[in-house]
């Protein structure tokens, strides 16, 4: 069957589309995978109109999934109020993010599906399911890798709002990021490494960017002249080196609202140029140092098709397919360079072999993949990494029995 794009405007018409339908998957916003959003019919929810209601009692805000974390943002502003916690874009749709369990970064901040408390989705028959956290197994749905319906309304915990102030510091020596970095990513309410892993050992350096609440709730470290003897940027910076930094959100230690800070670009700014490819694994925060060193150990095997490199810390949570389920994180993200195609079918063989360059460094650390980058599904087992992984499966066989929602990714990543 040739695959086809539908644009519901309503619910109805949604539903009328999962009825007819044999093989259904939701499109987002297009930042995971193509072959994850794959299927027979493919469903874009964003011309749906659905009007966010803001529970200031509640201390929640209800959103259409098709909604991105910017268009949050212009409601929780205009109501006083915030997320915990945003990704390094703002652009990306509300549902794909939770779906995949997309993050930021801070050592006490969950991934952004843990701000979730209710989630409405249209199921594999075609009616309408509304959970939240009182819903048996809903730790179970947050993180659903779009199989177990269309989600069409999101419930959001909020907060009061807050200002961020951002520093970035340069040059900063990997030995000494890598010998203090629990230090390193505590520092501040939300912390990001970038490095290229490119020089000798000695040589090698990165550029810390340190995001603290001006409120000071967060404990962060006061900002000063420098951080580990590097000097604080006078300048704009991105994280590729090259690129302009104009592209990116206010540093300089210039204060700003919650969502003008927390992702690293400006909304709908694209981290670099070109075509390019992601691969991100997670490891127990006790082990970040050695599995750290042990990257920069090899990386001779993956420098020349690696764009930048980003390591961020993530809390632990309960969610059941979330790759920080039950374990404080830290994630060590890889923009590869890629030539124009940018499917997981067409990955080319230098970016093949950097990555399993990449999981056979971090192998003796439990390494758990993004579910919405790069990875051999090969190197992995879902079963043996997650505590819950049956408890999904059997989920998904309950709520969707004819694989309505399951796809080729589904079964390459997951099995039958």
């Amino acid at each position: 069957m040739t695959r086809r794009i539908e644009r519901p405007a309503t619910i109805d018409d949604a539903i009328a589309i999962v009825r007819s339908s044999a093989s259904v998957r939701a499109v987002g916003s297009e930042q995971a995978l193509p072959d994850m959003a794959s299927a027979d019919v493919m469903v874009d929810m964003s011309g749906i109109d659905r009007r966010a209601i803001f529970d200031a009692d509640a201390r929640t805000v209800t959103v259409s999934g098709a909604a991105t974390y910017a268009d949050v943002a212009q409601v929780l502003r205009s109501n006083g109020a915030a997320l915990p916690n945003l990704g390094s874009r703002s652009d990306r749709s509300v549902a794909g993010a939770i779906a995949t369990a997309a993050h930021g970064s801070g050592t006490a901040l969950g991934n952004l599906s843990t701000s979730v408390a209710g989630l409405e989705l249209v199921g594999a028959t075609g009616d309408i399911v509304t959970v939240d956290r009182r819903t048996p197994d809903f730790d179970g749905m947050v993180v659903s890798l779009g199989g177990l319906g269309l989600i069409t309304a999101v419930t959001l915990d909020v907060e009061f709002e807050y200002d961020v102030a951002q520093h970035v510091y340069g040059d900063v020596p990997l030995d000494l990021v890598v010998d203090q970095l629990t230090m390193v990513l505590g520092a501040a309410y939300s912390v990001s490494i970038f490095t290229t892993f490119t020089g000798d050992r000695s040589g090698q350096v990165a550029h810390i960017w340190l995001k603290r609440r001006t409120d000071g709730s967060d404990r962060s470290m006061t900002a000063g002249p420098t951080f580990l003897d590097a000097p604080q940027a006078t300048m704009q910076h991105h994280p590729v080196p090259g690129f302009d930094g104009a592209a990116c959100t206010r540093q300089l230690g210039v204060p700003g609202r919650w969502n003008e800070r927390l992702p690293h670009f400006r909304t709908s700014q694209a981290l670099s140029a070109g075509a390019e490819l992601r691969s991100e694994f997670f490891v127990a925060a006790a082990d970040g140092p050695a599995a750290f060193d042990a990257l920069r150990r090899i990386a001779t095997d993956f420098v020349d098709q690696l764009l930048i490199g980003e390591v961020r810390a993530i809390a632990a949570d309960e969610l059941w397919m979330s790759p920080t389920y039950q374990r404080e994180s830290i994630a060590f993200d890889f923009t590869w360079r890629a030539a124009g195609d940018t499917t997981e079918s067409a990955v080319g063989s230098a970016v093949t072999d950097a990555i399993s360059a990449v999981v056979a460094a971090l192998g003796p650390f439990a390494p758990r993949p993004n579910w919405a980058t790069v990875f051999d599904a090969a190197d992995f087992s879902p079963a043996a990494s997650y505590e819950m992984f049956d408890d999904f499966v059997d989920l998904a066989a309950r709520v969707d029995p004819h694989g309505v929602f399951r796809n080729p990714w589904w079964h390459r990543v997951l099995g039958g």
